[in-house]
């Protein structure tokens, strides 16, 4: 009785996976571009479920995520491309459903079916270089605890290399391809982050926590794993024409904000961020292009900088 109450439950469920991939499927096909948090709110799911969605069940399809962590279809591509319709992939599972108690692999053997059938027929002429992400094992002890600790809101105790701590567990991110936990350090009281791959153990604490506002609301201004928590600060620059259209037709940080479109082409621009890192970050990367104008200090030590710079290669 318990195994075929079991059975009916993994078929519902599997049900579920095939009808949330297809609504995703349909947003993108509709250029919605969603993001993960909507997608997390709408089927409410934990991040690592959308995670797996995108990585895993739709890894056959070309996903990409823009720099305002919207999700959308490389150029040139079109599920009307693809070798089955939405209503044929339900048909498919559906009857592939219908036989599973024949074989104890059915999810392996369906996965395999999926696999070729799923697989896009198109050309484009884009090429786009995917983005690297750490290798993290999303079905590891580790992560399924600490997901369970933030889904309960449980306080954790991490011991890492150098130190041993408790911490408020908030969301598992990803800076530059790189896997972080992101949350509370009780000793000092500040959120930061810290490497998934780093921490030794973990252990769940019976104590609880609340959250005072959405954690959400902190993230969509975290522009890095230097996150510097109670710091904040506006940095002012001035982008020359020759990068001026990057500026305009993309956000470079969440928090950009064009102040001003001067006669010449250049713009002026502003971005709030948490540490200098995020300014390093943003300057070098476009240089000679960008002017930093505020905050006066950080020019300062900018221009210092790159004068030392300058100097091995006089040398």
């Amino acid at each position: 009785m318990f195994d075929h109450l079991q059975k009916r439950t993994t078929a519902k469920n599997s049900d579920k996976v095939l009808t949330r991939l297809i609504i995703i499927l349909q947003k993108l096909s509709n250029s919605e571009y969603p993001t993960r948090k909507n997608l997390m709110e709408e089927f409410n799911v934990g991040a690592k479920t959308i995670q797996r969605d995108i990585n895993e069940r739709l890894c056959y399809f070309p996903i990409e995520e823009n720099t305002l962590k919207q999700l959308h279809f490389i150029e040139g591509f079109s599920l009307n491309k693809a070798s089955l319709k939405n209503d044929e992939m339900l048909f498919v599972y559906l009857a592939l459903s219908q036989i599973k108690d024949i074989n104890k692999n059915f999810d392996k053997i369906t996965h395999s079916i999926f696999a070729k059938l799923l697989t896009p027929t198109y050309s484009t002429a884009y090429h786009i270089q995917p983005y690297a992400f750490e290798d993290i094992e999303f079905d590891s002890k580790l992560l399924n605890d600490i997901e369970r600790a933030i889904e309960y809101k449980n306080t954790i105790s991490l011991i890492l290399p150098n130190r041993e701590f408790f911490m408020e567990p908030y969301k598992v991110v990803s800076f530059d391809g790189i896997w972080y936990l992101f949350g509370k350090d009780l000793d000092d009281e500040k959120i930061k982050t810290v490497f998934i791959h780093k921490i030794q153990r973990m252990n769940i604490e019976k104590k609880k926590f609340q959250l005072h506002k959405p954690i959400e609301s902190i993230l969509d201004n975290v522009h890095s794993a230097w996150f510097d928590d109670g710091n904040s600060m506006e940095v002012v620059i001035k982008v020359y024409p020759n990068a001026a259209f990057n500026f305009q037709l993309k956000k470079i940080l969440p928090s950009q904000k064009i102040l001003q479109n001067n006669e010449d082409g250049s713009l002026l621009v502003s971005f709030e961020v948490t540490t200098e890192e995020d300014i390093d970050n943003t300057i070098k990367a476009w240089i000679p292009d960008v002017e930093l104008i505020s905050p006066k200090k950080y020019r300062t030590k900018f221009t210092t900088e790159l004068k030392k710079y300058l100097q091995m290669y006089e040398v």
